[in-house]
């Protein structure tokens, strides 16, 4: 376990100035991926399997990948690997800037709900050619006419196959796309972004101009949840990220998911937990 005064953050920019970075997934490579240790991105990971088995985990879950699967890993969430991936495939960084705004809006409606996503043999060989080609292009690049532009068409291409997994899935397994499934996977994605700065349902509910009690009903028929408890999951996982992965103090947390007092802070996550931000701390790092 890593305890240090922050959970690292690995920041793309530090290492390209592309805005995308891709490495093979190699069973071999098991050294490397747990080398990585405990940390979160500033960027978005896609990782495509294309065969074996992996594990990793993803604030405080157990993600498995099993065959032919894509994956995201959202800018923020605390992850690492313990027993590296016994698979092959891709791991691509990107922080999106370069996509198209409609692939853009897919990968944001997935991240609602993110998952393993199984795919065809078919679609599998297709993105493996695609971003074979892409990384090939990332390696060998030369001051050749047009270079560039080849290069930012091959990245759509690739997210165009991820894009496309997407939505088929979300369209084989959403409820689809009537005002309350949109109303909710918006407050979602919204709570992600905002959840240090917003805390309470009104605000969200303004934003998304409709009612509190209009957002409220949408949310809990759609997910079986209030929109408190979604606020507060966003607001308690992040204090168990900086609990359990840092050395910061309770006063130093409180501030840092934005709460001015920390007992209040205290209290809340008791409430919201079982336990005090201390017996949590202490209890996980046995």
């Amino acid at each position: 376990m890593l305890q240090n005064p922050a959970i690292p953050l690995h920041s793309l920019s530090d290492r390209t100035s592309l805005g995308l970075e891709i490495h093979r997934i190699e069973a071999m490579k098991t050294i490397e991926v747990a080398s990585y240790g405990v940390h979160r991105d500033d960027h978005y990971i896609f990782i495509f399997q294309q065969r074996g088995s992996g594990k990793m985990m993803i604030d405080f879950q157990e993600v498995i990948f099993e065959g032919y699967v894509i994956y995201c890993i959202l800018p923020g969430q605390v992850h690492h690997s313990n027993d590296a991936f016994d698979s092959e495939g891709w791991f691509i960084a990107t922080d999106l800037a370069t996509l198209d705004d409609t692939y853009r809006a897919i990968f944001e409606d997935y991240m609602a709900h993110p998952e393993p996503v199984p795919l065809s043999l078919k679609m599998a060989e297709i993105l493996d050619k695609s971003i074979g080609l892409l990384f090939d292009m990332l390696q060998n690049q030369e001051d050749l006419p047009f270079q560039q532009s080849a290069l930012r068409s091959m990245i759509q291409v690739c997210a165009g196959g991820f894009a496309t997994v997407f939505q088929q899935h979300k369209q084989q397994h959403s409820q689809g796309n009537s005002r309350p499934v949109i109303i909710s996977n918006a407050f979602r994605k919204m709570v992600l972004e905002s959840f240090k700065t917003l805390k309470s349902p009104s605000e969200y509910a303004e934003i998304l101009n409709i009612t509190p009690s209009y957002l409220n009903e949408v949310v809990k028929n759609i997910t079986g949840f209030s929109v408190s408890y979604w606020i507060q999951r966003e607001v308690m996982m992040e204090a168990k990220r900086l609990l359990y992965y840092t050395d910061l103090n309770i006063k130093e947390i409180s501030f840092e998911i934005g709460y001015t007092d920390p007992t209040y802070f205290s209290r809340l996550f008791q409430k919201v937990t079982g336990s005090y931000p201390v017996a949590f701390r202490k209890e996980y790092r046995k």
